[in-house]
């Protein structure tokens, strides 16, 4: 593999994580959401939900950084 495949594989990957984290994050606020004896008693709910949603927009800034800094559109690259 070539360093612009590995390249490639790597940003894939980052790419694949954050999505993923994004969708569980957003399905762990669902569940609280409409169960909220999802969440043990000693914790604060709203302070719950407000961690789940900081680890969701930490991924968000993440993915979005990728693709703004190091994701290059295919149409773009093909000239260069």
């Amino acid at each position: 593999m070539g360093e612009s495949g590995m390249r490639d594989t790597i940003l894939s990957v980052l790419k694949t994580r954050y999505e993923s984290e994004i969708t569980e994050h957003k399905l762990n606020i669902d569940i609280m959401l409409a169960n909220p004896r999802s969440i043990p008693e000693h914790e604060n709910f709203a302070k719950a939900i407000d961690k789940e949603l900081s680890d969701l927009a930490d991924a968000h800034d993440k993915l979005h950084a990728l693709h703004q800094y190091f994701i290059i559109p295919k149409e773009l690259s093909e000239g260069c």
